[in-house]
């Protein structure tokens, strides 16, 4: 059984009776309750693992945004979001499950050796996101049928999402303890003791959502993400001064230069006329004009051969990728099966 255990770091050693102090906020219906503050020492060694973790992820910056346009991705990453973001609203998840599995589609997508990506293979690869993302955080997780009751133009078969998922959590390293902006601010505000309470933790996670729709910010790792977010609101309510340092002392002089960027682009963005994520009816969210037959369940065969991953790490996966690209992907071989 030790070969399944995930190989993630721990704030404490699992076997202490003591149960390390829950910093999460607890978040469904819409509503964020804040957790009891952590002590200074606790919330840094918090923060120096979740960097860590971050450091090991390379599903942000401009390659990866340059990726997603090479692949012609950027319309379905975003689409993807919109329908998880749905998703989220109809089942009651909450919204750590979101963010997660967001950045799950976004790794896995990018470990992914693929010239062409059909509708129903960002489909799948939405669908198993989100069933582990929720496995990991919720408490009782949806049945497959309900994930994909809304929002797809492809219902598939249970053994086909639980194959996906075996191949997911194999080219992500059995990692899913991911870091998110959602997770990295909910450290933050625990740091600072922001005031306004429930609400600006609803009003900063809504902010979190528009930025997990927005392509540019998936140029900024999630921590600089969640920092720029927080600091915004900080200034927004004229905060102590010793508050806005009290953040900023906790990083480099690199990931500053970062959240000023990130800032002035969020910034950018809301003085656009208009902006604001896109809502879209359910039946539109990944293929327009379609709705989805639910009486037709697709199960597909050689998955493994369909979504072929990149091994190698570092600049070994670039030079893998590139030779790759230059070859056939293999065909993709489905069989339909008609539910009763």
């Amino acid at each position: 059984m030790d070969n399944l255990l995930c190989d993630e770091s721990w704030l404490s050693d699992p076997s202490t009776p003591e149960p390390f102090p829950n910093f999460r906020l607890n978040i469904h219906d819409d509503h964020v309750e804040m957790s009891p503050a952590m002590d200074a020492a606790t919330v840094e060694e918090a923060i120096s693992i979740d960097l860590e973790k971050e450091s090991c992820f390379s599903n942000h910056g401009d390659k990866f945004i340059e990726f997603l346009v090479s692949k012609k991705l950027t319309d379905a990453r975003s689409q993807t979001v919109q329908w998880l973001i749905q998703t989220r609203n109809r089942l009651n998840l909450s919204f750590e499950t979101i963010f997660s599995a967001a950045s799950c589609f976004d790794r896995f997508v990018y470990a992914t050796i693929c010239n062409e990506w059909s509708k129903w293979m960002v489909e799948l690869v939405a669908v198993t996101s989100l069933s582990i993302a929720s496995k990991f955080n919720e408490v009782s997780s949806p049945s497959l049928e309900d994930f994909q009751m809304e929002g797809l133009n492809h219902m598939f078969h249970h053994k086909t999402v639980l194959e996906m998922e075996l191949i997911v959590l194999k080219a992500l390293e059995w990692r899913v303890n991911w870091v998110t902006s959602f997770s990295f601010s909910q450290i933050l505000v625990t740091t600072i003791g922001m005031g306004g309470g429930d609400i600006m933790m609803n009003r900063i996670t809504d902010h979190l959502l528009d930025d997990l729709c927005d392509l540019k910010m998936l140029a900024y790792a999630p921590s600089v993400v969640a920092v720029a977010v927080v600091l915004g609101f900080l200034e927004e309510k004229a905060a102590l001064e010793e508050k806005l340092g009290k953040i900023m002392n906790l990083f480099g002089e690199e990931h500053k230069v970062s959240v000023a960027k990130c800032i002035n682009v969020m910034k950018s963005r809301n003085v656009e006329e208009g902006w604001r994520r896109e809502v879209k009816s359910p039946a539109s969210v990944l293929q327009r004009g379609e709705v989805m037959n639910m009486n037709i369940v697709y199960y597909v065969e050689n998955l493994s051969a369909i979504f072929q991953i990149l091994r190698s790490g570092g600049s070994d996966k670039k030079r893998e990728r590139d030779s790759h690209e230059d070859e056939n992907r293999p065909g993709k071989r489905g069989t339909i099966v008609t539910s009763n």
